[in-house]
């Protein structure tokens, strides 16, 4: 019996079943030999080269196992016998039809016994000696996991499995990135074109099963886990995307301690109000490698909003369910479970670390790092030109991302200066709105009225309700309600995530936008009022009215609790958007410029450049904003100071 528990790996393995017939003269002579070379050969000293491994010097191991990398290639090849005389490439052994290997089939003993020394050294060598021999035993690995024998990618997958396991026992130190390095061959799979949909798979399960029973001991290898997450979004199966959330939303409801362990009393606000001189130059890099790690989790459950039209959609259920986790990182760093980074802030390269808005003071820019990916991601999708209608209800993904905006910049708006709501406003949230208003090409835009008094767009949508408090009593039994199903997280729920998961309750069931009585849609049995709406793909007749109300809450919100910097920062900004959409541009802003065309032999032309003008739909939209702007100003006033 062979060590792994396969008595013939050409029966586990072969793609065709070998005849019964009478064998090849050849071949059964190359039996015969093979069998009385095992019969003089004690099978303890075969395992005995492999485990005398760990006597070999630093540059002899690696010569080892960079030779048993070419044996076992070429054994997966099903050229066995390559380099000896008579056989090879001139053999005329017969070929298996449609399996591209020679009548052996490909062979996994090499393999195994590279997975044995793999696992005799990893505890023995130093970790700088055992990164310089997993680099290329981790290729092979990354190589015959996307085999077209779907046994022997499997087998490589799963010995990529166990050895994980056992590498990861070990916690890594903060300055160290072999995790990375060991997990590498995962990604490099996973990124191959080539692979099958039951190997990635595989992967994700295998990803699923590390995060359950080692989350505690990773630290690097949070990245290579969060960009495979990425690229499930992207995946062409349906099964693979849905996977791929499901592992996000169990890390959240079951990992979060181990992603975001809770800081000490005290420590998380001392670091803060301390800043970088009272740190350590290792606590500072593991700030850092936080917060990074913090942003690509953000991206990966952000890569699961469509913002795009594409040949292989998002399912909307997906996307609405990735919408709700950016409530939750956004409670995580409300609640300073995480921190920002305290150098290497940068607004050049979106992908880099330490990204961030531009305008800000070092400390303003690091604190925003953080926020960055979460506001610009569902800025992107507020503004999606992808569809997203289900049951004659539309733009279900534009609305779900600005009702998380909404959730996020009310429960935390007092968390930004006046500067960083300045960059929030013109960096990111006017932009989303207009762009979603100029790539409306819906017949809503070409609607008019006969009559400034009778209108025809009777259908435009309402702005939200103004939400109620945190500690509302409705919106607390809607928490315990859904608290109480058996899929949902045992964690409580932040403010912020509380408040989208009872919009997206409301916007579910047809609500009429009261979330104080969202508990009752949770209720069984619970009709769902839902109205066809007549234009559902139009992102002016569904979107737009909450956007715009958005802008209205903020002002109430935020703006006025700032005091005179925040409104100086606020009115203008927010009043030229209104501006801009109740009465557009005058004929006076329309603009000439100069241009030089080179089919006219660089001669000078006039050429109008004109500004964009609001239809019709968005006249009124912005008009009715108007009043209640003003409505809820005047309210307002006598809070006001001099």
């Amino acid at each position: 019996t062979k060590k792994g528990g396969l008595d013939s790996e050409d029966q586990f393995l072969e793609s065709t079943p070998q005849s019964t017939s009478t064998l090849d003269p050849t071949r059964e002579m190359e039996e015969n030999n093979g069998k009385a070379v095992l019969a003089a050969v004690n099978e303890v000293l075969i395992d005995k080269v492999f485990s005398s491994t760990v006597n070999l010097s630093a540059r002899g191991v690696v010569d080892f196992i960079e030779q048993l990398i070419a044996v076992s290639e070429a054994e997966i090849a099903g050229d066995t016998k390559k380099g000896i005389s008579g056989v090879g490439a001139t053999s005329t052994l017969p070929k298996v039809a449609g399996s591209g290997h020679g009548i052996e089939g490909p062979r996994i003993f090499s393999l195994q016994r590279l997975v044995e020394v793999a696992d005799y050294n990893m505890n023995i060598r130093p970790r700088l000696t055992w990164s310089s021999m997993w680099e290329t035993v981790g290729n092979h690995f990354a190589r015959v996991g996307c085999h077209e024998n779907a046994m022997v990618s499997m087998f490589a997958i799963d010995a990529l499995r166990q050895l994980s396991f056992k590498f990861l026992e070990k916690p890594e130190l903060t300055d160290f990135n072999f995790q990375r390095l060991f997990l590498k061959p995962f990604l490099v799979i996973m990124k191959n074109p080539g692979s099958r949909e039951d190997i990635r798979e595989l992967i994700l399960r295998c990803v699923d099963n590390i995060i359950r029973s080692l989350a505690h001991n990773l630290r690097s290898g949070w990245k290579i886990f969060f960009s495979i997450l990425t690229l499930s979004s992207s995946d062409k199966s349906v099964k693979i995307k849905t996977l791929g959330l499901a592992i996000l939303q169990r890390l959240l409801d079951e990992h979060l301690e181990d992603l975001c362990p809770t800081p000490s009393v005290g420590s998380a606000e001392s670091e803060v109000s301390d800043g970088e001189e009272s740190l350590t130059a290792s606590q500072k890099i593991e700030r850092n490698t936080n917060a990074e790690d913090f942003v690509e989790l953000c991206r990966a459950s952000l890569s699961f909003v469509q913002t795009k039209e594409s040949d292989n959609p998002l399912p909307i259920g997906l996307s609405m369910r990735a919408l709700c986790h950016t409530a939750c990182y956004a409670d995580l760093i409300a609640d300073k479970k995480i921190l920002p980074p305290v150098s290497g802030y940068q607004t050049n390269d979106p992908a880099a670390p330490g990204y961030t808005y531009e305008g800000l003071s070092p400390e303003e820019s690091l604190e925003m790092v953080i926020w960055r990916s979460l506001l610009d991601g569902l800025a992107s999708g507020m503004c999606s030109s992808a569809p997203s209608t289900s049951g004659g209800v539309g733009c279900l993904v534009q609305r779900g991302s600005i009702m998380a905006m909404r959730a996020i910049l009310l429960r935390h708006g007092k968390l930004f200066s006046a500067s960083q709501w300045y960059a929030i406003l013109n960096c990111v949230l006017l932009p989303a709105i207009q762009i979603g208003a100029e790539g409306d090409s819906s017949p809503v835009i070409q609607i008019s009225s006969e009559s400034p008094s009778v209108s025809s767009l009777d259908f435009l949508g309402e702005p939200l309700q103004t939400p109620p408090p945190s500690d509302d009593e409705g919106l607390q039994k809607f928490a315990e309600m859904t608290q109480s199903s058996d899929s949902s997280p045992s964690r409580p729920l932040g403010t912020a995530e509380l408040l989208v998961e009872a919009s997206f309750a409301d916007l579910r069931h047809g609500g009429d936008g009261n979330l104080s009585k969202a508990y009752t849609l949770q209720k069984t049995g619970a009709e769902k009022r839902i109205q066809l709406q007549p234009f559902p793909d139009s992102w002016i007749a569904t979107t737009a009215p909450i956007a715009i109300g958005l802008l209205s809450d903020l002002i109430i919100s935020s703006s006025l609790e700032l005091g005179k910097e925040g409104r100086e920062a606020f009115w203008p900004t927010i009043m030229s958007q209104l501006v801009r959409w109740s009465v557009g541009s005058s004929k006076e802003k329309i603009q000439c410029e100069q241009v030089t065309d080179e089919e006219f032999n660089g001669d000078r032309m006039i050429v109008d450049v004109r500004e964009w003008q609001p239809c019709e739909a968005l006249v009124r939209i912005g008009c009715k904003e108007w009043s209640r702007v003003f409505r809820r100003v005047l309210e307002a006033v006598p809070t006001l100071d001099q």
